[in-house]
């Protein structure tokens, strides 16, 4: 009966320590134990240009920030088109986009004084240069003699040599595309090695040698490289060096002088419509970082 009843204490005496040791613990385990936190996507207007480097940069963030959850949707096109998108009221109710990167100061101005960007932004992430590029393999007959620079894209009979042949030019549209304006910036310019003022040539030309405009710089590209956009043949056109890289069909013809235009640089900026602040600085502060950068120069671009 004796060893009964000891038998029971015990029992009972470890079974109220237990007890006393959960009701002590759960208040730390309460305390020290948090709830996964919620995935976020962040979506991104960029410049074409960036095509290939921001899905780099993006996944770098996202394996150096793996409690963040973080997916990214992108959307490139030239910067005008997104601007225009951007200022879709649709999207602005929807707090689309997070972040937009630019290839001109143009649409991010545009953006800041209509009081778009959070604060603190916009940060210039990458420069660019302007090339001239023509089809490796021209059109036949090709232009005699080949195109040589940007002050020789007219036809000139009276020019030494003489030019002949040359039929299209093409630029992105100067009112959407920021390489188009900045090659329209170099055909205006009579400083030496720019396009000898000959903007107004090419533009006003109804029948060969004249300029065929593109709705970005990729399709300018595209157009060189297939030697023809719409029923026009191309002969040359205007991309950003970073561009003309990844392209095995073109051949560059001179990277353009940077005085002959504006000083080409990529603004990004978290609009103050995100829903997802705190995860949008954080990415558009790695835009930035060591890691970026040496996406961006790999890449062709330069950084600031």
């Amino acid at each position: 009966m004796f060893l009964t009843r000891r038998r029971n204490f015990i029992t009972w005496i470890a079974a109220a320590i237990i007890s006393l040791g959960l009701v002590i613990g759960l208040p730390l385990l309460n305390s020290t134990i948090k709830p996964a936190q919620a995935a976020v996507t962040l979506r991104v207007f960029a410049a074409v240009s960036l095509t290939e480097v921001i899905p780099e940069i993006e996944s770098d963030f996202i394996a150096a920030n793996p409690s963040l959850g973080a997916s990214f949707v992108n959307t490139f096109d030239s910067s005008g088109a997104l601007l225009n998108q951007i200022n879709q009221p649709a999207n602005q109710s929807a707090g689309i986009p997070d972040i937009f990167i630019s290839a001109a100061t143009t649409q991010m101005t545009s953006l800041q004084n209509a009081g778009q960007l959070a604060s603190g932004w916009p940060r210039t992430i990458a420069t660019n240069r302007l090339v001239l590029i023509r089809p490796t393999t021209p059109t036949s007959p090709a232009p005699n003699p080949t195109i040589a620079g940007v002050n020789r894209l007219t036809n000139c009979s009276t020019c030494s040599p003489p030019r002949s042949g040359i039929r299209g030019i093409v630029i992105g549209d100067p009112a959407t595309v920021p390489a188009g304006d900045y090659a329209r910036q170099t055909l205006q310019s009579t400083l030496s090695g720019c396009g000898a003022g000959s903007y107004n040539t090419l533009l006003n030309s109804t029948t060969a040698n004249r300029l065929v405009f593109a709705s970005n710089v990729r399709n300018v590209l595209a157009a060189v490289q297939n030697r023809v956009l719409g029923t026009n043949t191309i002969d040359a056109g205007f991309v950003y060096t970073t561009d003309q890289r990844i392209s095995n069909s073109t051949t560059l013809v001179t990277t353009v002088p940077q005085n002959c235009h504006s000083a080409i640089v990529y603004p990004a900026a978290v609009l103050n419509r995100t829903n997802n602040l705190s995860a949008a600085t954080s990415f558009a502060n790695y835009l930035s970082s060591s890691t970026a950068r040496g996406r961006f120069t790999a890449r062709g671009f330069g950084v600031p």
